[in-house]
């Protein structure tokens, strides 16, 4: 292995056979021929945990793995009905078993398979948030130069704040409720916070990220959670964060949404969350980001957009299903950054009681937009958007 840390790999949930470039990732680092890598998994956010597993060690096989190196890691809460001969819920105190702590050091690289993080946290976490003997173990092969990798619940865990449940309209406009009681959770409502195991120290991640419309969410477990970061990074779907020797790349077939407070204001307390100058940069597979210095490389082949939009047509207020380019990437691709009608494009979100928020996304000084194709399709990523928050009062009426 490589000294010093290896890299995390944390995709946004969801992948398919075709995402091969997200498992390579966790393969191609590892210096040994890839039949000879050993591969842990942990299955303990899923309760399909053979079906999920098989399905694992089909992708990992077919990029060179030898299934006898893939090891299923006996972690888990519930138990798997499809199993028979096994009750998987006996291995909820396996993270205290020191024989399967010491098998960790045999391991060149570990998958957290998805499903519901509060299960793995359950398993790796003592009571008192401390780290059980297998989850120290974990920390060492990191540390060593192992790869770490998961995919949904398996990329929420990695941040020291770990984001359990809820919506981008109950956090927005309720904050956050301390019960969890399942994965129905995750999917309404005010936001649920835990303690995460904190493999990724440089902000708060979020899944799931463009499907699930959840930049409130984050943006409102970031603001308010005493716990939060002046960073946060949104995972889309099929996609994943790779993070090595000190840069952050993207695999996968969608993007990753760097949010940051550093410079932001808020002009109110209380919710719904009212919020000044946040930014927003998107990334595409092939642009790279430096944390340490906030710089941002786009693809090869990219143009800027900015003094060259190819569209000028106005904008109507972004409202929902029957609006075009409703996810954040075109709507700032599409509408802001490649239009040279508007400065800026809002989106409304209506809660209940007449309560409601403006989401306005504004192109500055401090904006840069990128352009690609991919045969015909339009690929837009982008840096320093700016995103305001304004609550507002609105009455619907039938005519």
């Amino acid at each position: 292995m490589a000294e010093g840390p290896g890299p995390l790999v944390m995709a946004g949930g969801f992948l398919q056979e075709s995402h091969q470039d997200v498992f390579r990732a966790v393969i191609d680092p590892i210096d040994k021929p890839a039949s000879e890598i050993r591969l842990g998994v942990v299955p303990a956010a899923t309760g399909n945990i053979s079906g999920n597993y098989a399905k694992i060690v089909e992708a990992f096989t077919a990029i060179g793995i030898a299934e006898e190196n893939i090891r299923l890691l006996p972690l888990a809460m519930a138990d798997d009905r499809r199993t028979e001969d096994v009750d998987e819920s006996q291995w909820a105190d396996n993270g205290r078993d020191n024989e399967l702590a010491t098998s960790i050091e045999e391991l060149d690289a570990i998958w957290f398979l998805g499903g519901d993080q509060t299960r793995i946290t359950a398993v790796l976490l003592e009571e008192d948030g401390s780290d059980t003997p297998v989850l120290a173990a974990m920390r060492e092969m990191h540390a060593r130069g192992g790869v770490l990798a998961g995919t949904s619940a398996g990329a929420a865990i990695m941040s020291p704040v770990m984001l359990a449940g809820g919506d981008s309209q109950g956090a927005l406009f309720q904050g956050f409720r301390d019960d969890y009681e399942s994965m129905n959770d995750q999917e309404h409502g005010p936001a649920i916070v835990r303690q995460g195991l904190g493999f990724f120290e440089a902000g708060l991640i979020d899944q799931h990220f463009d499907r699930k419309a959840r930049l409130g969410r984050l943006l409102a477990v970031m603001l308010e959670h005493e716990g939060g970061m002046p960073l946060g990074v949104g995972i889309d779907e099929g996609t994943a964060l790779i993070v090595e020797n000190g840069e952050w790349r993207v695999a996968g077939g969608g993007g990753i949404t760097l949010v940051d407070l550093s410079a932001a204001t808020r002009p109110g307390e209380g919710f719904p969350i009212s919020v000044a100058n946040v930014r927003l940069s998107y990334l595409l597979p092939g642009d790279l980001y430096l944390p340490e210095s906030g710089e941002y490389r786009p693809r090869e082949g990219a143009s800027e957009t900015i003094g060259s939009e190819y569209f000028e047509v106005p904008v109507s207020l972004q409202s929902g299903l029957f609006s075009a380019n409703r996810n954040l990437q075109e709507l700032v691709g599409f509408d802001l950054l490649d239009n040279s009608a508007t400065e800026r494009v809002e989106s409304l979100l209506i809660g209940d009681e007449g309560q409601a928020l403006r989401l306005v996304f504004t192109q500055d000084d401090q904006t840069k937009g990128y352009w690609s194709q991919d045969m015909t399709l339009d690929l837009y990523s982008f840096e320093g958007v700016r995103l305001d928050l304004e609550p507002l009062r609105v009455e619907l009426h039938t005519p």
